[in-house]
């Protein structure tokens, strides 16, 4: 079975604003993610990874690149855009109590019922494409890389979205678990047959 440590990324300004941070926008880490992100690299300094992947989004990339500053067996750095944050259309980037005041029930589905968010009414990526490109990532490197240890750096809305999924969560019931934290580690082996969970959302 491989051995995947997921991370989110650290904390952003869009975060800090209390914006939609999906896959169309981004921003720098604040200093409070950079020294969570600090705090994680240490735990896991001596951990060695095989391979590690990340979002093509730059707050991902920094999260990775800080974690493999301490590492003592860091390997290259593979960008992969399928690790991308889901794309929130026109909710990308806007204030959520805005969007809260503005569309009260499709914000709900969208947090409380992911099968039954309508994205095409805000030109956003639909949960079942974000499941079907993230998985498809996480079988492919189970495939390549049996008994390897993989980072895997990315973001809130895929990872509750993957990690649930990969657990055998149905669509409807994917978001009940929360979104893991900013700078959170969910350790997780896996292969076809089997999936474990070791630790999830750890915060240093």
């Amino acid at each position: 079975m491989t051995q995947f440590y997921f991370v989110r990324h650290g904390k952003t300004e869009i975060n800090a604003e209390g914006r939609f941070n999906g896959g169309t926008v981004d921003s720098p880490l604040i200093p409070s993610g950079v020294e969570a992100t600090q705090r994680m690299a240490q735990h896991l300094k001596t951990t060695p990874f095989d391979l590690a992947l990340t979002s093509p989004q730059m707050r991902a990339q920094t999260t990775a690149k800080i974690i493999l500053a301490e590492n003592a067996q860091a390997p290259e750095l593979t960008i992969v855009e399928d690790l991308r944050e889901m794309r929130l259309g026109d909710w990308d980037g806007q204030k959520i109590d805005e969007i809260t005041a503005a569309y009260p029930e499709d914000l709900k589905n969208y947090r409380t019922r992911p099968d039954l968010f309508a994205a095409e009414k805000f030109h956003a990526e639909p949960y079942s494409s974000l499941i079907t490109r993230s998985t498809k990532v996480i079988e492919e490197v189970a495939k390549t890389h049996p008994n390897k240890k993989v980072l895997v750096v990315s973001h809130g809305i895929l990872l509750v979205a993957l990690l649930n999924t990969l657990k055998g969560v149905p669509l409807a019931k994917i978001r009940e678990s929360g979104i893991v934290d900013n700078s959170s580690l969910t350790i997780l082996t896996y292969s076809k047959e089997k999936t474990n969970i070791e630790t999830w959302g750890q915060t240093f």
